[in-house]
């Protein structure tokens, strides 16, 4: 056992029997470990020189971080002298007490890699990679430096002929860069990868390696992630293995994987978690499928951001690029189905046959949408003009109109198949499934509504929410998103109820894991518009709800409550507590049998939790 200062992490390099240590804590310097006796005799040593660095002159005490190239050079970085950049000693003399050589000390930085006579340095502060010259390691020159994609530079690492170089950015929703870097008075970002299937959780990359082609990252709560990077300017992921699935936790956190180690000489990768431990994964490195070509208008002009997806069990997505040239691929060979879609075009579905290693061509020409004119006219059952949202989906385009109170209105819709939602408070919606917009149709929404009081909540019909200060989870209209808890229950469906529509009104709407944005610390109301109920006749209530409660408080006191109000006084209609599974679906209440309207009523909707992990959706119809 080494003692040192107390710190979640530290760093390891090892040259000729002797293991290398920094920490950025404590005042340890570096630990230098002789293992020439090992297991039986291990000794150390505290390598707390003091050094003169341009005006500045203290004793080391701690570093970020440490590189050892094969010349058998030693880089400290993010030390605490001078700006923080990067030291360089000589570990040959003497491995136990290292000959100080120079600095590159422009900025503070955070990682560096060294191969040759070239030092690269991730500066995350200032969101650089910067690379010196280092063939005099003792006045190191800066010969470039570049802003990565998020310009939080974490680490840097060089493909094995020097021509390019990958980097992380240590941010929510980072990516993989990759950079041609053959000339460094023009250094190009030509691909840049993060995990499609996680893109709306903002997970964090933390460190990349290069290995024979490929690149392994280490993913904070997403694992390890192989890419191939044989074709940098092409970056297709190949392998994937998540070592943390906590699901109470937010899955854009620093949690698990931060540490991937390929250069084991076998296609096994170490990988350390912090909560876990340590991973030994053994990686098929197979060669990735790539699709590439062009999306060209019928003038032949090329599309900028047309959607490129290989319908695969893979998740994945390309954009075009302003010149219409995309590449895109998966991990596995095979016939597939390839979708080019785009707002302003008519979206195709073409058939691929792509192989490992090879690049399957396929260039796609797009016909441009014809705009029309749609007529929107919505009345009541009496014949009078009513304004009414009217909401038009489709893959690629969305609408939305009110139609008017003094007649019909016209409004300019792009050709497509759209699903139409039109509703008005104090009216009973319509919903028409499969509308073409196109030549020969009809090209018109002619709609009565039925009095009554609906909401699919696919329009914004005026539902307000309150929540208390500080308390998260507040309801949100959204398409829901699916959550799990432990021991696999569903903690949001990620459905909406069996309305037609999507929407729902939920308590929270953001990232995998169950305590993620669930309500906590106060409470979170939803209430309706004022329901004017004088020309109903045994007016019944019909609502659906999903709740779910676990954790937290023990006994568990998360409640959703619906109440009606008259304005004079309000009542409960309806608690639900503890842990459910499945939509709550309540039909036909009697609301005066609870109530006696006023003016109007209004329904709210309320859920109310101090604690766990919790989640509830609401539809309304009355």
């Amino acid at each position: 056992m080494v003692p040192g200062a107390s710190s979640i992490w530290r760093d390891i390099k090892s040259y000729n029997n002797h293991l290398y240590v920094t920490a950025d804590q404590g005042q340890d310097g570096v630990v230098i470990i002789d293992m020439n006796g090992a297991p039986l005799n291990i000794t150390h040593t505290n390598f707390r020189p003091e050094l003169k660095v341009t005006l500045d002159t203290k004793e080391l005490q701690r570093c970020h971080n440490l590189y050892i190239d094969e010349k058998g050079f030693m880089y400290l970085a993010g030390c605490n002298i001078s700006q923080r950049g990067v030291l360089i000693f000589d570990l040959k003399i003497d491995p136990k007490s290292p000959k100080y050589i120079g600095v590159a000390d422009l900025t503070y930085s955070h990682d560096a890699f060294a191969r040759g006579d070239t030092l690269y340095a991730s500066e995350i502060n200032i969101g650089k990679l910067s690379i010196y010259d280092i063939s005099d390691r003792s006045m190191p020159k800066l010969l470039a430096s570049q802003a990565t994609s998020r310009t939080f530079t974490h680490n840097a690492w060089p493909s094995e002929d020097s021509k390019y170089v990958f980097t992380t950015d240590e941010k929510s929703g980072g990516y993989v860069d990759a950079y041609d870097i053959t000339d460094l008075n023009n250094i190009k970002l030509i691909d840049k990868f993060r995990p499609v299937e996680n893109e709306k959780d903002g997970v964090i990359p933390h460190n990349t390696h290069y290995s024979k082609g490929y690149l392994i990252t280490s993913w904070y709560t997403d694992g390890l992630r192989i890419v191939d990077a044989h074709k940098p300017d092409n970056l297709v992921e190949v392998a994937y293995y998540d070592t943390w699935q906590d699901p109470t936790i937010c899955h854009n956190s620093y949690h698990g994987c931060w540490g991937a180690f390929p250069f084991t000489g076998s296609d096994l990768i170490y990988g350390s978690d912090i909560e876990n431990g340590l991973y030994i994964v053994k990686v098929n490195y197979k060669r990735a499928c790539y699709l590439e070509g062009k999306i060209t208008d019928s003038d032949g002009i090329g599309i900028s951001n047309a959607v490129v997806e290989i319908l695969s069990t893979q998740p994945n997505r390309e954009v075009s690029a302003p010149s219409g040239i995309y590449k895109t691929g998966i991990a596995d060979s095979g016939d597939y189905l390839v979708r080019i879609s785009h707002p302003n075009y008519t979206t195709q579905t073409l058939s691929v046959n792509i192989n490992n290693g090879d690049i399957t061509a396929l260039n796609v020409k797009l016909i441009k949408k014809r705009p029309y004119d749609l007529d929107i006219e919505i009345k009541d059952a009496a014949g009078m003009f009513i304004s009414a949202d009217v909401y038009l989906t489709e893959m690629t385009n969305e609408y939305n109109f009110n139609s008017k109170t003094t007649g019909a209105s016209t409004a300019s819709v792009l050709s497509a198949v759209y699903d139409v939602f039109v509703s008005s408070w104090g009216f009973k919606g319509k919903f028409y499934k499969d509308f073409a917009i196109t030549d020969g149709a009809s090209n018109e929404i002619k709609a009565v509504l039925d009095s009554g009081y609906e909401d699919n909540f696919e329009n914004d019909l005026g539902w307000t929410v309150v929540t208390t200060s500080g308390s998260p989870g507040a309801w949100v209209r959204a398409i829901p998103r699916a959550t799990e808890y432990i021991n696999n229950q569903t903690a949001n469906p990620g459905l909406d109820s069996d309305d037609t529509g999507q929407r729902a009104y939920v308590t929270g709407n953001g990232l995998k894991g169950a305590g993620c944005d669930d309500v906590d610390n106060g409470n979170t109301e939803l209430v309706s518009p004022v329901i004017d109920l004088s020309k109903h006749i045994k007016p019944k209530l019909n609502y659906d709800v999903w709740f779910f409660n676990s954790g937290g408080s023990s006994p568990k006191n998360d409640t959703l409550v619906v109440k009606l109000s008259n304005g004079l006084k309000e009542v409960v209609i309806d608690k639900i507590y503890g842990i459910t599974n499945g939509w709550f679906k309540m039909r036909d209440l009697d609301v005066t049998s609870f109530i006696q309207p006023t003016k109007g009523n209004e329904f709210d909707c309320r859920s109310f939790r101090s604690g766990g992990e919790s989640g509830a959706y609401c539809r309304s119809r009355i």
